[in-house]
């Protein structure tokens, strides 16, 4: 019993702060910082990111930056997106057509987002204008 209270006090806090949203309390709310133009951080500046939200169902979309500046939608599967709120936080699925993956949202603000994979990897995105 001692050692259960100890591994909960010990893992209780970990889970309090594993997710640092600075805007949101809902779905809705998420998706309205997300909306919008990303680009990963510290990576390749030929690729830029879209989500789009209407009514719960959004898009991500993957748009490849031509050497003129113009954006040409890439040649790749690009999901429906839902945003579903956890007990551990919010996540994003990814639904390509029945296959569906989950990032996690662990920081967003109005300029930045970092999700975590299932494997704890992380990737960080910022915010451009259109």
């Amino acid at each position: 019993m001692k050692t259960s209270f100890i591994l909960l006090l010990t893992f209780f806090p970990l889970i309090l702060i594993g997710q640092d949203l600075k805007c949101c309390e809902t779905e809705k709310e998420i998706e309205t910082y997300l909306n919008g133009n990303w680009k990963k951080k510290d990576a390749d500046d030929k690729q830029q990111y879209l989500y789009e939200f209407n009514d719960g169902i959004g898009k991500f979309k993957v748009f490849d930056i031509k050497e003129n500046g113009i954006l040409e939608r890439a040649e790749v599967n690009q999901p429906d997106i839902r945003i579903l709120k956890k007990k551990t936080g919010f996540e994003i699925e990814h639904d390509f057509g029945g296959l569906k993956t989950y990032t996690g949202i662990k920081y967003l603000d109005s300029t930045r987002l970092i999700v975590t994979r299932r494997d704890g990897a992380e990737k960080e995105y910022y915010k451009v204008s259109k």
